[in-house]
């Protein structure tokens, strides 16, 4: 069996908001899709059976599950790290005493320093929701991590957002760029930074979390690459292996994507189908989805400058938001500043 890293399971499709950058527009979801008692059971025997080091149950909104706490349950010390990504607007205090029995983490989208900010793409009240949420979740001794979705709209209040992160003594502010897909496909509540506006964004907030002690992260490969001096280093070595080993997305090598109704699939933002753990194992799947075998292939085709990049090895760019910009899953990643 391999070794996976990251497993993300997305546990229902049900949600209480609307977000202004989520990577679904707005439908009728139900959950008589979701997983019965018994398939949940042997899906996450399956993939401990993958020796996973990290399950991060997600959705939707993942409290809003059917099932929510025989997963939490059965999963109960299966994994290094059990995460629950919500966007806390559920988690009262006794949802947090109950949450600290499983989990290692929870991980909230918090998208502004204030209610001005993050309300704008989340909904009214959401914002002093999400704060009862972490203080709560600290109370009870969970590990709290918060990330932010950068857009046009969140960009000026970045070292805001770090402050706040310092003032919650959270252990760290983490960042994503906005994917231009769902609701914030063009012609939305929100708006994508050029490539150079993401360097300039991301280049000072790491520099101002240094500056008063706060870490710094976001989540794409080519902005670690660029400001972090040992993850440009452990990138030039995987480079230098010619393809041998690949760092950067590692869906299909080492994690994959599962959806509420067992479908395996790419990311939450690249649903390319892979299989279904309801019509065969996991096992199965991994070993002869064409499409699994189409994701490993993926780094040596690439086309662009990811194609003839210096660090192509070791981070390929972000796949979903090349298809989300130009229809071509193989396109370069015209978010990346690196030429």
């Amino acid at each position: 069996m391999p070794r996976l890293d990251y497993v993300q399971w997305d546990i229902t499709s049900v949600c209480n908001l609307d977000c202004a950058h989520c990577r679904e527009k707005p439908t009728a979801s139900s959950p008589k899709y979701d997983l019965n008692a018994s398939e949940i059971r042997s899906v996450i025997d399956q993939i401990v059976a993958f020796n996973t080091h990290t399950l991060s149950l997600a959705g939707g909104e993942p409290l809003l599950a059917r099932r929510i706490w025989d997963i939490l349950e059965y999963s109960q010390g299966k994994f290094k790290r059990l995460v629950l990504s919500t966007n806390g607007t559920l988690i009262t205090s006794t949802v947090a005493e109950r949450l600290r029995r499983y989990l290692t983490n929870v991980q909230i989208s918090i998208d502004g320093p204030d209610a001005e900010t993050h309300d704008y793409i989340r909904g009214e009240g959401t914002f002093a929701r999400s704060m009862t949420a972490i203080k709560a979740l600290q109370k009870v001794g969970l590990q709290v991590d918060v990330r932010m979705t950068i857009c046009r709209e969140t960009a000026p209040r970045v070292r805001d957002f770090i402050d706040l992160t310092k003032r919650l003594n959270l252990c760290g502010a983490y960042m994503r760029r906005v994917i231009p897909s769902g609701n914030a496909a063009s012609g939305g509540k929100v708006g994508e930074l050029s490539s150079i506006e993401l360097r300039s964004v991301l280049g000072d907030a790491i520099s101002y979390g240094r500056s008063i002690g706060q870490h710094v992260a976001s989540a794409d490969y080519f902005c670690q690459i660029t400001f972090n001096d040992e993850q440009r280093k452990k990138a030039e070595h995987t480079q230098a292996m010619g393809g041998s080993v690949i760092g950067g997305c590692a869906v299909g090598i080492n994690s994959f994507y599962l959806m509420q109704d067992g479908t395996i699939s790419y990311c939450p933002y690249l649903p390319v189908y892979c299989g279904s753990l309801r019509e065969n194992s996991l096992e199965y799947v991994w070993e002869h989805s064409e499409m699994l075998k189409v994701a490993r292939a993926l780094r040596y085709n690439l086309k662009g400058k990811c194609g003839t990049c210096n660090y192509l090895y070791a981070c390929g760019g972000c796949r979903a938001y090349a298809y989300a910009k130009t229809g071509d899953i193989l396109a370069e990643d015209s978010g990346c500043w690196i030429k």
